[in-house]
């Protein structure tokens, strides 16, 4: 009958307007979840790029024995670090006070200062430092002379730290290397020389 007819019209049109309902509110909770996800990326990113600070990594570092005797000590070390090219001129001042640690179980027992660097360029430099039992405290001497007369491995931490040209900033960065481990050169009853091997050391900015 009429009424009968009617009456299904209703329910059909009634169940297709909570389907549509239905469709377009997880249509928005989904467009709305995109959006919150793109902000959260883009934020993110934004953070990220922020509180970027450009890596320094150390492909080499030898360590050589100058003299050892029972009372006296001198040592040298060589570093080969490398700047990436938009540390220098972006982050750093091209001049100013570039030095680099070198320490012991912690302790630094020398320094070294480096050149001028070249803005926005990848640089390699050189840098040496000596020290002997004069420089380091009579125990750490102590140690390092207990290490290298039983040759095999030895092990030194490096910190550089570079002038700082940013706003706001302390004017020093302040880079933390990974300790580097060393290996004596075989064959000789008193080990004069060891050489880097394994990971290099890679030095990330602390403040």
């Amino acid at each position: 009958s009429a009424p009968e007819l009617t009456s299904q019209s209703d329910t059909l049109t009634r169940k297709k307007f909570v389907e549509n309902f239905v469709v377009t509110v997880l249509a928005f909770v989904l467009a709305f979840a995109m959006i919150g996800g793109l902000i959260f990326v883009g934020n993110k990113d934004y953070e990220e790029k922020k509180n970027y600070v450009p890596k320094i990594t150390i492909p080499s570092i030898d360590f050589t024995v100058l003299n050892l005797t029972e009372t006296r000590l001198s040592v040298k070390w060589d570093l080969l670090i490398r700047i990436p090219p938009d540390l220098p001129g972006h982050f750093t001042c091209l001049k100013g006070d570039f030095q680099v640690l070198i320490l012991y179980k912690g302790v630094t027992i020398a320094n070294s200062s480096m050149e001028s660097l070249i803005p926005h360029w990848p640089q390699q430099l050189n840098v040496s430092a000596i020290a002997s039992e004069g420089d380091m405290d009579g125990a750490v001497v102590k140690d390092i002379m207990e290490d290298i007369k039983k040759g095999g491995e030895i092990r030194f931490g490096s910190r550089v730290i570079l002038p700082d040209c940013r706003y706001g900033t302390s004017g020093k960065m302040n880079y933390v290397c990974d300790e580097a481990t060393l290996r004596f050169e075989p064959g000789s009853q008193t080990p004069r020389k060891a050489t880097e091997f394994g990971n290099q050391p890679t030095c990330v900015y602390v403040r």
